[in-house]
């Protein structure tokens, strides 16, 4: 557990407490839509802190890290994401933060951005390993999948792979669709001419596919003529 103590995370609580930003609080919670209490630090700050705690003592923070608020379990998913540790050593970490503390949409897509380093020189290997979120009953976890794939996956050795992944998702979950349209609407943009073979035969509902245009039609990477087709698709 290194230099970590119960007593220490008290102590280091106070502090993030005592750097909290009250408007950015009242906006974040509603943005959040969390059930979890939200101290209300902004994201670079929660970053900045993560890398400190990852040098120092990492693996001891984890040990006593909390999970009350929202920026403590993103803490977590950030620590564990800088820790200078082995790529297998990461992994249950990953596991832990992805089905027991992640719970909004902002705890999937923040960590999913942050493992890039952690996961270099194995990203075949995390590629295969996530199936498994993607499989869980946990929504969240399946949101997880899904965004890592988006932040980490949609290139050209992986992109058919990834878009087979995404249409083969059955969920009912609000932000797992909308996981599901955003990643589709970034494939568009990245490799138009894989998703426009992909549209004829398709097996997303309706509500996803049309979110997925919609997405299309609010990005600045797609074509007003690619724009104008994509609607008349709308079911």
């Amino acid at each position: 557990m290194g230099n970590w103590t119960k007593e220490k995370y008290e102590g280091f609580c106070q502090e993030l407490f005592s750097q909290a930003e009250e408007e950015y609080k009242k906006f974040n919670a509603k943005l959040l839509c969390s059930e979890l209490p939200v101290i209300g630090l902004r994201i670079p700050f929660l970053r900045k802190t993560a890398k400190e705690l990852a040098k120092k003592d990492g693996s001891g923070f984890l040990q006593f890290c909390g999970r009350e608020t929202y920026e403590e379990r993103l803490l977590y998913g950030l620590v564990a994401a800088a820790l200078p540790v082995a790529y297998e050593a990461f992994l249950p970490y990953c596991d832990y933060y992805t089905e027991h503390l992640a719970e909004n949409w902002a705890h999937c897509d923040v960590f999913s951005s942050s493992v890039k380093k952690i996961i270099k020189g194995h990203e075949r290997d995390f590629f295969v390993y996530i199936q498994k979120y993607l499989a869980s009953e946990n929504p969240w976890a399946v949101r997880m999948g899904l965004v890592l794939m988006l932040s980490n996956f949609l290139t050209e050795g992986y992109m058919a792979e990834v878009i087979e992944r995404t249409d083969a998702v059955r969920s009912e979950h609000y932000y797992v669709r909308m996981a599901q349209a955003w990643l589709l609407a970034t494939a568009w943009a990245k490799d138009r001419e894989r998703m426009l073979e992909y549209i004829t035969h398709h097996h997303l509902d309706d509500w996803t596919f049309n979110k997925f245009i919609r997405k299309c039609c609010e990005s600045y990477r797609v074509s007003k003529e690619d724009k104008a087709f994509l609607r008349g698709l709308i079911v």
